[in-house]
């Protein structure tokens, strides 16, 4: 993946329809230069205006309550690029073509706009991910659910994609952030799900590569870090889908070269319990609370997971798709070591079973 290309693509877009001119409801596709003509000949706006998203209030009538939301508008080309918000932009220079719940005014309407996968899948191609687009030039974008991107990008092997949450809560994906600061990057995609369903996505733009702070993108409603203010993965953890996948794009992940010779089995010790954690050589692990009898992978273990070399020739951190980080540092004979469970529960362990 060429991460690059993925953001500048979003950088271009993420105020505007993807560049093959259609945004996406719920159940059909609205395109712009269609829609254009047919507000031209109604006399509804100029030549020249551009489709933009524009955020606005935006009332469910369904319980009379208001809030902000994505309308799409045709506004006057000197706007275009540098007023994200309705009100900002004097009326008789926007028009509202579409509006966030479509026409019944209530969420989940199938004409509700619902354009933030296909959006990200657009920025994938644009940095080379394949299988997202369409198979032949002309067709229909394929891939436009948020539940829909995580399951191809979850089916990848991980020399291509690492799952490091599954449907994580906020606070511990922010710790998964601050331990892989120097593994997360931008191009990244993060999934919002209740229920066991994703039904929203965003493509991170930005990543502290210390502190693991990150910006991501999305449509429906539209943001990005050049939205002032804007562009935290946190607000997205709503009531309506408060946990949080983070698929990573693994190709360029820095190689854990001699810790390789660490894969196998490890005995942890965290107060009482004691845990048994398995090491691939590719960089996944599993773990299982009973004494293992063989030396193989287990087969159906409690927990699965990735683990990288830390950010000192010492360490290593290992990142629980439920979202629970170990960060390690081993001993100078590599046998045994000493860490954190999400940062405060202490643990002891040895390389192997004892």
């Amino acid at each position: 993946m060429k991460r690059a290309d993925a953001v500048a693509y979003a950088k271009n877009h993420w105020f505007r329809p993807t560049d093959d001119n259609l945004v996406w409801a719920k159940s059909f596709a609205i395109n712009v230069v269609t829609l254009k003509a047919s507000l031209l000949a109604k006399k509804k706006v100029e030549a020249d205006w551009e489709p933009v998203f524009l955020r606005k209030i935006a009332t469910d009538v369904s319980t009379g309550t208001p809030g902000e939301a994505d309308g799409l508008y045709f506004v006057d080309p000197a706007h275009v690029g540098t007023k994200f918000l309705e009100k900002d932009i004097p009326a008789s220079d926007r028009f509202l073509a579409h509006d966030w719940f479509g026409t019944a005014g209530v969420p989940g309407s199938p004409g509700g706009l619902n354009d933030c996968t296909a959006y990200v899948s657009h920025c994938l191609v644009a940095g080379g991910v394949t299988y997202l687009g369409p198979s032949s030039p002309g067709d229909v974008w394929p891939t436009r659910g948020a539940q829909q991107i995580y399951n191809l990008l979850s089916e990848r092997p991980a020399t291509q994609v690492k799952r490091l949450t599954n449907m994580a809560g906020e606070a511990d994906v922010e710790l998964v952030f601050k331990a892989l600061a120097h593994i997360v990057k931008p191009g990244d995609v993060l999934t919002f799900a209740r229920n066991g369903r994703n039904g929203h996505c965003g493509m991170l733009v930005t990543v502290d590569s210390t502190t693991g702070d990150a910006r991501m993108t999305c449509h429906s409603t539209l943001d990005h870090a050049d939205l002032p203010g804007e562009g935290t993965w946190q607000i997205r953890t709503t009531p309506e889908h408060p946990f949080v996948s983070v698929l990573h794009f693994s190709h360029d992940d820095p190689p854990l070269g001699a810790l390789t010779a660490l894969a196998g089995w490890w005995t942890v010790t965290m107060g009482s319990s004691t845990y048994y954690y398995f090491l691939l050589q590719g960089g996944g692990c599993r773990w299982v609370s009973k004494k293992p009898t063989g030396a193989g992978a287990p087969g159906s273990p409690k927990g699965r997971g990735h683990w990288f070399a830390g950010t000192t020739a010492d360490s290593i951190v290992i990142a629980w798709e439920s979202g629970t980080v170990d960060e390690v540092t081993l001993a100078a004979d590599k046998k045994s070591f000493t860490g954190k469970e999400n940062r405060t529960a202490a643990l002891t362990g040895a390389v192997g079973v004892a």
